[in-house]
């Protein structure tokens, strides 16, 4: 169990707050800047699992299948793109169950009380993402484009789910190297 919630932490701090605008910009438009991405949550699994170098392995498979996800969402037409968002972190999801089945043995830094509750810290700029992605998408419908709220949205939340994702990528480093 604490193999997956390892992956998972790992997963989201990865894809939200430490997929910057840069980041984003540079993994749509090549796959270095893909590989890039996958580095950065190569990055994250290595920090919250103990002795990585033993887990090659699975560190492998899992920059080749969250590669092959994110290359994958990135060349499919996605117009409303709120669905493409979520199938990904549905895919994503599985995959990181399939590895932690395959990999249960790996020992995560953290103990399961703890990443827990930082897995639910890390879902708020998830979920804020995908209202910010949701609020684009539906901007384009006439019936809301004078929405406020959906205005309000479409322009703030990115920002917002950056700013609380770099709290949350903080207290995972403060649990981590501290704790």
């Amino acid at each position: 169990m604490t193999t997956f919630l390892a992956l998972w932490l790992a997963h989201l701090l990865a894809d939200f707050p430490l997929q910057t605008n840069r980041v984003f910009r540079l993994k749509i438009a090549s796959n270095a800047g893909l590989a890039l991405h996958v580095a950065i949550h190569l990055l994250m699994t290595v920090l919250l699992v103990q002795q990585p170098a033993r887990h090659l392995s699975l560190l492998l498979v899992l920059g080749v299948v969250h590669f092959l996800i994110d290359w994958t969402k990135l060349r499919l037409p996605g117009d409303p793109q709120w669905p493409g968002f979520l199938l990904d972190q549905l895919a994503h999801l599985v995959s990181l169950g399939l590895l932690a089945l395959w990999q249960g043995e790996v020992t995560a830094v953290l103990s399961a009380w703890l990443m827990v509750p930082l897995i639910l810290l890390v879902l708020l700029p998830a979920l804020l993402m995908l209202l910010w992605v949701w609020a684009n998408d539906v901007q384009q419908d006439s019936r809301y484009q004078a929405s406020r709220p959906v205005h309000w949205a479409s322009r703030r939340l990115l920002t917002l789910s950056q700013q609380t994702g770099w709290a949350a990528v903080l207290l995972v480093f403060a649990c981590r190297f501290v704790l």
